[in-house]
C-alpha cells in the first residue's frame, strides 16, 4: 500500500506540476498574442504614416514647382514693369509739352508729335 500512496503522490504532484506548466504556457501564449497584436497595429501605423509622408513629399515638390513658376512670372513682370517705367521716363524727357514750353512748333500728322521740316525726326509737309 505504501507504494500506491507514493505513486499517487507522485501522480498528484506530477499532475499539479503539469497544470502549473500548462497555466504558464497559456499566460505566455496570451502575452505573445498581445505583443503580436501591438506589432500589427504598429506596422499599420507605420504604413499609414509612410503613405502620408509620400503624399506630403509629392505636395511639397508640387509646391516647389509652383513657387518656381510664380517666381519666374514675378521676375518677368518686374522686368516688363521696369521697361515700361524706363520708356515712360524717356517719354517724359522728350515730351511734346517740354518742346512746347521751348516755343518749338510740333506736327502730329504721322500719329506722333514731331518737329516740322525735320526729315530725320518727322514731318516736312507743314510749316
Amino acid at each position: 500500500m505504501g507504494c500506491t500512496l507514493n505513486q499517487r503522490g507522485l501522480s498528484e504532484n506530477n499532475h499539479s506540476e503539469n497544470a502549473l506548466l500548462r497555466s504558464r504556457i497559456d499566460e505566455q501564449s496570451d502575452l505573445i498574442m498581445i505583443l503580436k497584436r501591438r506589432s500589427d497595429e504598429a506596422m499599420q501605423t507605420v504604413n499609414l504614416l509612410d503613405k502620408r509622408n509620400k503624399l506630403l513629399v509629392a505636395e511639397c515638390e508640387k509646391a516647389r514647382e509652383d513657387l518656381a513658376v510664380q517666381t519666374h512670372r514675378c521676375r518677368l513682370l518686374k522686368s516688363r514693369f521696369d521697361d515700361l517705367a524706363y520708356n515712360h521716363q524717356q517719354m517724359i524727357e522728350v515730351s511734346p509739352f517740354q518742346v512746347l514750353l521751348c516755343n518749338v512748333p510740333l506736327c502730329a500728322c504721322r500719329g506722333s508729335f514731331t518737329l516740322p521740316n525735320s526729315p530725320e525726326l518727322g514731318c516736312d509737309e507743314h510749316f
